[in-house]
């Protein structure tokens, strides 16, 4: 199987911690960086990392250290600064609304391998992240280094006024709760269908301590000129869309023509342009979501197929077949094995 896409990528700026962090448990950033192809002087804040190297440095560092928490650990030492600018425009948001839609908005030009996203929840709001690059396995090192990094944007952003009302992991849960605990004093759950922050929607109108009008439009506009100097390709858009959409049952070509201000016709010929479809691309952030959803087993192959909007389990399992070479249920049991 094999995707036609450009290479996706991470900054480098999240990983600045990484070697004071490993030094505490006796293990060298040398040694965590052996066999992915990025050298030390990489880590810089203006770097980018292939994704899929980013997140063999961190399972990496969980093998060597023993550290299962080590993305929890490493996402608790970020700040804003890690952001590049677009910290610096959420920093001087007027709220924690505005600040977290720069986020979400801006957040494809410090990552082309996963998506941040907005998710309305009855009467809260999920921030969300899920990966969609198709190339890599499921890291719960990176769920975890995201979660801790979202609770800690929102403390800094507050001044520790504010934090989630529930922590959502897409994960089963593990036998020591203590480093997701350490999160915040709000409740974990686990087994969830995706990974993110749970917020009251009043909480978003929270004016935020740094809110400074000139310096965030001056702020913006900057990140906005980096933006047009080095567009992604609209397949990647598509594929960094699709990672939300498909959990809320908007999927269609039609809902993500909308949200990139296309006509679908439009939006068809310019894949095309780019040797693509609409069908692959969906297709293939299907697959991802789909590899991390048989994780958890209290979900059966038809819940899946549903929450992936596929029209029946027989559907998905045939997709999933042809896209991976076996079927959900003989996949499922497989992982579970290499899992031990």
């Amino acid at each position: 199987m094999s995707w036609n896409k450009q290479i996706a990528v991470q900054r480098a700026a999240s990983l600045l911690p990484l070697a004071a962090l490993l030094s505490e448990f006796g293990v060298s950033l040398k040694d965590v960086l052996a066999g992915t192809g990025v050298a030390a002087d990489q880590l810089r804040p203006d770097t980018f990392l292939p994704f899929v190297d980013f997140i063999a440095i961190l399972e990496n560092a969980c093998r060597l250290t023993g550290r299962d928490d080590i993305g929890i650990l490493l996402g608790q030492r970020q700040t804003l600064k890690a952001l590049g600018p677009l910290g610096i425009v959420m920093q001087h948001a007027t709220t924690l609304g505005e600040a977290l839609s720069a986020f979400t908005a801006f957040q494809i030009n410090n990552s082309t391998g996963g998506a941040v996203y907005f998710m309305r929840a009855q009467d809260d709001i999920i921030l969300g992240y899920g990966i969609y690059d198709s190339s890599v396995c499921v890291s719960h090192q990176l769920y975890d280094l995201v979660l801790s990094v979202g609770c800690n944007l929102i403390a800094e952003l507050t001044c520790g006024a504010l934090e989630p009302e529930e922590i959502l992991v897409s994960r089963v849960a593990p036998t020591d709760l203590t480093p997701y605990q350490r999160l915040g004093r709000c409740p974990v759950r686990f087994g969830q269908i995706q990974t993110g922050l749970l917020l009251r929607v009043s909480t978003l109108g929270f004016r935020l301590p740094g809110a400074d009008a000139d310096r965030h439009e001056r702020a913006l506009a900057s990140l906005l000129s980096a933006a047009r100097g080095s567009p992604q390709d609209l397949s990647g858009h598509v594929r960094h869309l699709l990672r939300p959409l498909l959990l809320s049952g908007q999927g269609r070509m039609v809902d993500v023509a909308r949200r990139l201000g296309l006509h679908p016709r439009v939006l068809r010929r310019r894949l095309q342009v780019e040797g693509t479809t609409f069908e692959a691309l969906k297709d293939e952030v299907r697959f991802v979501v789909a590899r991390e959803l048989l994780m958890l087993e209290t979900l059966s192959i038809s819940d899946i197929a549903a929450t992936l909007d596929y029209a029946s389990a027989s559907s998905f399992v045939h997709a999933f077949k042809r896209l991976s070479g076996s079927p959900p249920g003989q996949w499922r049991k497989f992982d579970r094995i290499a899992a031990g």
